[in-house]
């Protein structure tokens, strides 16, 4: 990715966005050391399972590195190892440890990203507790995806009912099967909207799902950036 470095007035403008009072705060200082070498950042964004430190040295760190880091807050200093998942001009991206999620005050348990992605309803259950299986497969297109939910639009006539159980295969770059259940529906112009929470995700899609959400939560984050 290209894009004008980081001026001073963005981070200046950051602290005001983002002031916290959680344990590690935005904008604390952060030293990234991997072998031979170490260096030193503002932590600017945390978000689900990554975080962002802007740092003049990012190109001296690479994709998939193992580093480790420690951050100075108010709260006191917080080291603990990670990899680097992304980076662009000024900036890298790490993962946050699960045993570290907690400090972090801005986190989202589960974040949610935009996308547009197709994929089809399977089955549902009606009330009686009977699967309805239509006569092929009914289009869906995703609007936004979770580890814990999912929103889609259904244009072709069919009612899902709240608490209504349905089956869905997803296309996200790799193929999904997967059972959800409804908890909001919105009638739209053309079509419905449904937003739906996973029931028993298999840990293999979850991985999986999880990969792709970071994947689109830092191309968003990075696509932000270069707007602002």
């Amino acid at each position: 990715m290209n894009k004008p470095a980081v001026s001073g007035k963005h981070l200046d403008q950051s602290k005001e966005r983002h002031r916290s009072t959680g344990t590690v705060m935005l904008n604390s200082r952060i030293a990234v050391e991997k072998e031979k070498f170490v260096s030193t950042g503002i932590l600017t964004y945390v978000e689900g399972d990554i975080l962002e430190i802007e740092m003049t040295e990012y190109k001296a760190f690479e994709l998939g590195d193992a580093v480790k880091l420690t951050i100075y807050s108010p709260g006191g200093f917080s080291p603990f190892e990670s990899t680097v998942v992304a980076k662009d001009q000024g900036a890298v991206m790490v993962l946050i440890p699960p045993q570290h999620q907690n400090r972090f005050a801005e986190k989202r348990e589960h974040p949610r990203v935009e996308v547009n992605q197709k994929g089809a309803l399977v089955s549902y259950r009606n009330e009686d507790d009977s699967w309805q299986v239509p006569e092929g497969q009914i289009p869906l297109t995703v609007k936004n995806i979770s580890l814990s939910g999912i929103g889609f639009i259904i244009e072709e006539p069919v009612e899902l009912d709240r608490d209504a159980l349905v089956q869905l295969h997803l296309d996200l770059g790799f193929s999904m099967h997967c059972r959800a259940e409804i908890i909001r529906t919105e009638p739209m112009e053309f079509g419905c909207y449904y937003g739906a929470h996973f029931v028993e995700l298999a840990a293999d899609k979850a991985n999986s799902l999880r990969a792709f959400i970071l994947k689109k939560q830092v191309e968003a984050h990075f696509a932000l950036k270069r707007e602002e």
